[in-house]
């Protein structure tokens, strides 16, 4: 089972960002757009595990959950990696950063003992395309720099996915769903 740990977003968010593809797409760049239903925030692939493995996980998915208060965020751009001279990836870029990277570090050291090695960087970001080749790639660049973009979403899960490979394409299904402390606000 090929699985990812993640943080799903609102219908409202995958729609406005599924808009945007469908625009950008028009630029005729050779690409492979992530599907609106399969956006999300990646905190940490595992790859493929063995189902003996999902206890332990559910369980450390937990008590993230537990230790973590809810929060909001929100999307304010685009970028690319590696580098906007040599991209791969498109993708929306986060607000403010800092709660994701929180998430993301301490998820790393509960999945440590379970052998999966921390991140080197990590950097919270949704994937809208996956880049195959330079063609229109400059037409694609102005586009995103000229589109505005200030979604402001809540946190409230962590979530167990696994990915499922279908003649359709991929599709992510949820396995485990740890819900985040509500602040005292």
């Amino acid at each position: 089972m090929r699985t990812f740990i993640a943080i799903e977003l609102p219908a409202e968010i995958k729609k406005q960002l599924g808009n945007i593809a469908r625009q950008l797409s028009r630029c005729d760049v050779a690409a492979a757009w992530v599907k609106p239903d399969n956006l999300h925030l990646t905190l940490k692939f595992l790859g493929a595990i063995d189902n003996t493995l999902l206890p332990q996980l559910n369980e450390r998915i937990y008590r993230l959950a537990e230790e973590h208060i809810s929060f909001d965020a929100s999307l304010n751009g685009f970028d690319f990696f590696p580098s906007s001279t040599q991209p791969r990836i498109l993708y929306a870029t986060i607000h403010e950063p800092e709660p994701f990277k929180q998430l993301a570090q301490h998820l790393d050291r509960l999945l440590e003992p379970l052998g999966f090695a921390p991140e080197a960087h990590f950097t919270p970001h949704i994937t809208l395309a996956r880049i195959k080749s330079s063609k229109n790639l400059a037409r694609l660049q102005q586009q995103t720099a000229d589109l505005a973009l200030l979604s402001p979403f809540s946190v409230t899960a962590i979530s167990l996915f696994d990915s499922i490979l279908h003649s359709g394409g991929v599709r992510y299904h949820v396995l485990q769903r740890g819900l985040l402390r509500q602040s005292d606000r």
